[in-house]
């Protein structure tokens, strides 16, 4: 035995659901709380000192950036293509010139 609903059950269960007027507002909440955790952030005892002490955002700097190379050395040895050092070494220099290029466009 199925149940079937009626048209007019139908109707207030969709009327009930929100539409796409209730979306408007979920872009200035989200902006509203992205920014009160920002200031959070920057009114913290630790982001202070760091921010006041070069060596200290230097070497944050520097472990985020070699964690970010170890991450892409790890993604591309998944590459079947570039397995092997020569394809490596054939696709690093089509990037190079492409880059080239890109570069030479801007410059004129």
């Amino acid at each position: 035995m199925t149940d079937k609903t009626s048209k007019s059950e139908q109707q207030s269960e969709r009327s009930s659901r929100p539409g796409p007027e209730a979306l408007y507002g979920v872009k200035d909440l989200t902006e509203d709380t992205a920014q009160r955790l920002a200031n959070a952030f920057e009114r913290s005892y630790p982001i202070k000192r760091l921010r006041g002490n070069q060596i200290a955002s230097a070497v944050v700097g520097t472990l985020g950036f070699a964690l970010f190379l170890v991450g892409l050395e790890n993604a591309v040895a998944d590459i079947p293509v570039i397995e092997n050092g020569w394809a490596s070494m054939f696709v690093g220099l089509i990037l190079l010139a492409a880059a080239g290029v890109l570069i030479r466009r801007f410059m004129e």
